[in-house]
């Protein structure tokens, strides 16, 4: 097995979203005693020196929570503006980023992840295609790709995917992953968009979460 450097790793959460579906901020519904972003930082925080919260404008909300937030440079560009944001203030080439609304999500997604980015000398991204559906707002992203990043966001070029093909992304396919030891990624991306999706995804987390 590969040993990764945590300190070389920083944790992006995106929670930049205005949940316009969920009816309310997601990233701030109840979660076993808790917050749903409290979930998502405890399960990068083994993996990383430092989590950074791209807040776009939530700042307040989530600050009062105690994290390190960065607001988003070009507002109202979606998950790219806040990937951008959180990217430019990391102090480390490597990141791990992950959506706000993955209540599922464990630690060991995270690790698999480094192992399988240290395995393939690192690619400027990497992250899940499972069935075919790309999963491009968590996996690792390093800061090598922010220039490209950033025209697009001048461009206005907001998809991610096509994003991830022209920086030469890879896909790691849920075979890669049970290999590095993730044997439910599909449970684990589950996300949910509206209070019906967050109510069955809840349903299904164990009480110690």
């Amino acid at each position: 097995m590969i040993t990764v450097n945590m300190k070389e790793w920083t944790g992006i959460i995106l929670a930049g979203g205005m949940s316009s579906r969920m009816g309310s901020n997601k990233a701030l519904l109840p979660l076993h005693g808790s917050i749903v972003l409290e979930q998502v930082a405890s399960a990068l925080a083994p993996a990383v020196s430092r989590v950074i919260v791209a807040a776009g404008p939530n700042v307040d909300a989530y600050q009062a929570f105690g994290y390190t937030c960065v607001e988003d440079r070009y507002p109202g560009k979606g998950p790219l503006a806040g990937l951008h944001a959180a990217l430019e203030a990391s102090e480390t080439e490597w990141n791990l980023v992950c959506a706000c609304d993955l209540p599922l999500i464990q630690p060991s997604f995270f690790t698999a992840m480094q192992w399988l980015a240290e395995s393939d000398r690192r690619p400027p991204a990497m992250v899940p295609r499972l069935e075919g559906r790309v999963h491009p707002l968590v996996g690792m992203y390093h800061r090598d790709v922010l220039p490209s990043l950033e025209q697009c966001l001048i461009e206005d070029r907001l998809r991610v995917t096509r994003w991830l093909e022209e920086i030469g992304g890879r896909y790691v396919e849920a075979e890669d992953l049970e290999r590095a030891g993730v044997q439910d990624a599909a449970d684990q991306l589950s996300n949910m968009n509206t209070m019906q999706e967050y109510r069955n995804l809840v349903g299904n987390l164990p009480p110690s979460l």
